[in-house]
């Protein structure tokens, strides 16, 4: 196995998306959050790529990939789950493991009920799933008329690495704040924080999604951080009893990336699930 993540450029439906490939065996998908892009996975990706073909993608608007105005994207869950079923059949793949943090795991949650053929076996990571309260610096972007402009003029490298220190990794030492500073910097041009600023005013919203969950059928574990200061584990608590069959696995001492916070231990519970050697 190389040890080299392979990316590459592809038109779907005419938006330039930037994916990687590492690995062999089956075809897992990582689904990335909000604010980030595929490098939220690399912590991870070393254990995952031992035992599957790992495909990675910066989601239209993120990292790499195209990022087009709101009339030119939808940057909706609906959409950006298309995208992923898109990439998929580029890459020759007719059904995948699919595994999302956060946004993204709403997104993999989307596309699992409504591309079931698609989906093999679902692991979602501290995900979007059901209404919850933001921290101040997520509901600052939301104030009328100010808000826009908080959002794209005024979020700073400073801001954000505070953001991810004190309310994504919820103050838990030994996290390199470079990561943080690599996501700025593809959030730093202004049509990355207009892309970024349309995505979260339609996808804050999940009243669509909630109707979605009970239908899912893949089997799903779901992975929360117990110190998740953006989305409270009581709700991946009720995300484990409305997905028929679902387990839900804790990790201690861990906010809302436990794919980040604690990349070995998270890659083992996600590894044992796809393989079927956790039952």
């Amino acid at each position: 196995m190389s040890d080299t993540i392979r990316f590459n450029d592809v038109l779907l439906r005419g938006v330039r998306v930037r994916y990687g490939e590492i690995g062999e065996g089956p075809p897992l998908v990582l689904v990335h959050g909000f604010l980030v892009s595929h490098k939220e996975w690399l912590p991870m990706v070393p254990y995952l790529a031992k035992h599957f073909r790992v495909v990675l993608l910066d989601l239209p608007g993120f990292g790499a990939s195209e990022k087009r105005s709101g009339d030119g994207y939808a940057y909706t869950r609906e959409a950006f789950a298309e995208t992923v079923a898109d990439l998929m059949s580029a890459l020759g793949l007719t059904r995948a493991h699919i595994c999302g943090h956060s946004m993204g795991g709403g997104i993999s949650l989307t596309l699992a009920s409504d591309r079931p053929e698609l989906v093999d076996r679902l692991c979602v990571i501290d995900s979007m799933s059901y209404d919850f309260a933001a921290p101040l610096k997520g509901r600052l972007p939301q104030i009328p008329v100010l808000g826009p402009i908080i959002f794209k003029k005024l979020y700073g490298r400073t801001l954000l690495r505070d953001y991810f220190k004190n309310d994504v990794w919820s103050g838990h030492p030994g996290i390199d704040l470079a990561q943080v500073d690599s996501y700025f910097d593809d959030f730093a041009p202004s049509e990355a924080r207009d892309a970024a600023y349309t995505c979260l005013l339609r996808t804050l919203d999940v009243k669509s999604l909630s109707p979605k969950i009970p239908r899912i059928r893949a089997k799903t574990l779901i992975i929360w951080g117990d110190d998740d200061r953006i989305i409270p584990l009581t709700l991946g608590q009720r995300l484990a009893r409305d997905i028929p069959g679902a387990r839900l696995r804790i990790v201690p001492h861990s906010g809302h990336a436990p794919n980040e916070e604690h990349a070995e231990a998270t890659a083992e519970l996600v590894t044992a699930h796809l393989l079927g050697t956790a039952e």
